[in-house]
């Protein structure tokens, strides 16, 4: 079926090319190999597409259809089909993301598999990662309403801009820890974003504010018989995060957000927050100590690609935080409520994840990521959600090359079921340069080296050799 899509939306493509230059192409290749696993900053981030066994090829080949942005039309459209294919310890192919999307002014209807990161990070290159939807699972199928960009409300004098989506999509079956039933087939994923931006384009200084909120449920009717849940009313309970008895239907968890950004003729300053929230809370924020702080700094007119000056284009630091998890007011004032298990679930063992991937921070990895001697529970996804990590990045020019840096330090403490004892530090870096060369009528010809080194992931260090290539067809 999914062929199917691909080549119907490869040909639909074509034709719109003979009307506008609005049908790009991509594709890289990637070439590892590391002393043991695939290093953190190699695989982190990649939409679940980078293997994890250490030396892989990979390559990835993409159409696009964009909206075009001088398109007087009201109702526009756009596509984009992208097949990856890997071998590492064995081959694998699937398509990354796979979708299409129609926009009715600012409003947009997607349906398909779209690569997904949410949350307010003023550099979503450099970042860690946003704690709750980041880009490091692989995308799954869903279905989309939404208003994809800041869309300024003519009302408030173009002052205040809204940016806002709501979304349902499927995921894979889940072994069960606790239910009358021990797996379930299917589970689903929904979610919801709201974020208002005060200040237009000519204000200098500009906030941002929002949330977003998501969940994973299924399978309520196997799990709790006697409660004859009917899907339709399982969906509401997560959707409003309405109790039953007591207890939230799903596997919830969000962000409320805040950054501030101040805008220079030459720089960019921001600062930024997201707090945690988690089952239900998102009325009665809980815990203030857990979340991530970030400071960056952009330049707002980098230099150009032939320049052979020595120019910083972006910096940042984050610190992040997980290690609390404490609810200072848990349900029914009973103790076994009290601490909180990111990235887990007491029902879904697949926790906050897809595919083997976390949906949010790649910080809380999979516990069959981690070495071996470390604790583990069979009823978690990560065996180390609860770290403090400090993270920065850079991204520089010189000589006519790109340079990316992204450097992070944590303290890790395992979780309350997989309790490390004592703290356990872990470092990971990762430095890469590109430039454009004249293969195959202009390239970009990507070198990186890679290491992790500590007591929570496997010591490895890595080369990585990439080719890209991207363009319009015209």
């Amino acid at each position: 079926m999914r062929i199917r899509f691909f080549l119907l939306l490869t040909f639909l493509s074509i034709r719109a090319y003979a009307q506008d230059s609005t049908f790009q192409y991509s594709g890289r290749l990637l070439v590892s190999g590391s002393s043991a696993q695939t290093p953190f900053w190699v695989s982190a981030r990649q939409q679940g597409a980078v293997p994890a066994s250490g030396t892989f090829t990979l390559g990835q080949f993409a159409l696009t259809k964009l909206y075009h942005p001088h398109d007087p039309r009201v109702f526009k459209w756009s596509a984009r089909a992208e097949l990856t294919a890997s071998y590492a310890k064995k081959a694998d192919f699937f398509f990354t993301d796979l979708y299409l999307a129609g926009k009715l002014g600012a409003v947009e209807l997607l349906a398909g598999q779209q690569r997904s990161f949410t949350g307010l990070v003023m550099d979503s290159t450099l970042t860690s990662g946003s704690l709750a939807m980041s880009d490091n699972a692989r995308p799954f199928p869903k279905i989309q309403i939404s208003i994809p960009e800041f869309y300024p409300l003519a009302f408030t004098n173009n002052y205040v801009s809204v940016k806002a989506s709501y979304s349902d999509g499927l995921l894979q079956g889940s072994n069960i820890t606790y239910g009358a039933t021990r797996f379930v087939e299917r589970t689903y994923f929904h979610q919801k974003t709201f974020y208002l931006k005060f200040g237009g384009n000519s204000n200098r200084f500009q906030v941002y504010t929002g949330f977003n909120h998501q969940a994973v449920w299924g399978g309520e009717k196997e799990l709790a018989p006697l409660y004859k849940l009917s899907k339709k009313d399982a969906y509401w309970h997560t959707v409003t995060a309405k109790k039953l008895d007591h207890k939230i239907i799903g596997n919830h968890f969000g962000t409320v957000d805040i950054a501030f950004a101040w805008l220079q003729p030459q720089w960019t300053y921001s600062v930024y927050r997201q707090n945690i929230f988690e089952s239900g809370s998102l009325y009665k924020i809980i815990n203030y100590r857990d979340g991530l702080n970030g400071v960056s700094v952009k330049r707002n007119k980098t230099p150009q690609a032939d320049a052979t000056y020595f120019s910083l284009n972006s910096a940042m630091v984050e610190v992040i935080g997980t290690k609390s998890q404490r609810n200072n007011n848990p349900a029914m004032g009973l103790g076994i409520f009290e601490y909180g298990n990111y990235f887990n679930h007491y029902i879904y063992q697949n926790g906050w994840s897809y595919r083997g991937n976390n949906f949010g921070t790649p910080l809380a990895p999979a516990k069959g990521n981690t070495i071996e001697s470390l604790p583990r529970s069979e009823s978690e996804f990560t065996n180390n959600n609860r770290f403090w990590a400090f993270h920065t990045g850079l991204t520089a020019s010189w000589l006519s090359m790109n340079f990316i840096f992204r450097g992070t330090h944590s303290l890790n403490y395992g979780t309350y079921i997989s309790d490390f004892v004592k703290v356990k530090h872990q470092t990971s870096v990762f430095l890469s340069a590109e430039k454009r060369i004249d293969f195959l009528k202009g390239s970009t010809l990507t070198a990186g080296l890679s290491a992790d080194t500590g007591a929570v992931l496997p010591k490895s260090y890595g080369l990585l050799i990439g080719l890209r290539k991207s363009g319009f067809l015209n």
